[in-house]
């Protein structure tokens, strides 16, 4: 059996594994469940319905994305690491890169069925409302998926690294700093003491979450050109293959014993 053909099967078994995971159930309950009280919101709005809806929605989708990426990313790789359950994976012809890998392309795609699930919840609530289908709003979830993508390889790498619960703050402290990377990168012009170079580093550094968030510009019918789809999708791959990178060099060089 080929690499790819190796990769596949993990990919698939952990597709399997993590769709048994009763949280991961509650997680996409929630999401749904928040975004059908827009509902009851929007009626406390006068014709501000269907952006109460859109925006709530989208949030919510955006919040318990990241906290599923965050949860089955860390969980897979470090807890059968301490588990010892990795070693008999590692006995049979299964590289650890090819391991990393399969794990990786398994989450993304529970990722991509839980936010179709989501955004699917998010379309009917609309159409309870009466309102039509608005195609926009799948950019603003493509752009919440590329996130997803980015957090998920962000985790996967810590996970490789250290424990769970360490994996887990230093995934979310990323995201969080990630979301604020504007107001790192302009530090130095409130702070004197932070050098430009140090914060413009920082800036490149961190993953840029606010090129990826399309919701306030979809809600409030602002455009989203392909173009600039095309430049964050660029962006977000590349992202993602660096981190993946080094998850891969962290999981060769690490002493199981």
């Amino acid at each position: 059996m080929g690499s790819l053909s190796r990769i596949g099967a993990v990919a698939a078994n952990t597709f399997r594994e993590t769709i048994r995971e009763r949280v991961l159930y509650n997680l996409v309950f929630f999401a749904i469940l928040m975004t059908l009280s827009g509902l009851l919101l929007a009626r406390l709005s006068i014709r501000q319905d269907e952006k109460i809806i859109k925006d709530l929605g989208l949030a919510a989708m955006d919040v318990f994305g990241v906290v599923i990426a965050i949860f089955i990313g860390v969980g897979l790789v470090s807890k059968e690491i301490e588990r010892r359950s990795l070693f008999p994976l590692l006995a049979k012809p299964l590289s650890r890169e090819e391991l990393v890998l399969g794990k990786a392309a398994g989450l993304a795609w529970t990722l991509f069925v839980n936010v179709a699930v989501m955004t699917l919840g998010l379309y009917v609530t609309l159409m309870l409302t009466g309102r039509s289908f608005d195609p926009s709003l799948l950019k603003a979830v493509y752009g919440i998926y590329l996130s997803l993508l980015m957090v998920l390889a962000l985790a996967l790498l810590f996970s490789t690294l250290t424990s769970s619960a360490v994996a887990s703050v230093c995934t979310l402290g990323l995201v969080i700093a990630g979301r604020f990377s504007d107001v790192i990168r302009n530090m130095n012009e409130v702070t004197s003491g932070v050098p430009g170079g140090v914060t413009e580093f920082l800036y490149w550094l961190l993953p840029n979450f606010r090129s990826l968030d399309f919701k306030t510009a979809v809600v409030y019918g602002l455009p989203v050109p392909f173009d600039l789809l095309g430049l964050v999708t660029l962006y977000a791959v590349t992202y993602t293959a660096v981190v993946l990178l080094l998850a891969l060099a962290a999981i060769r060089n690490r002493d199981f014993q």
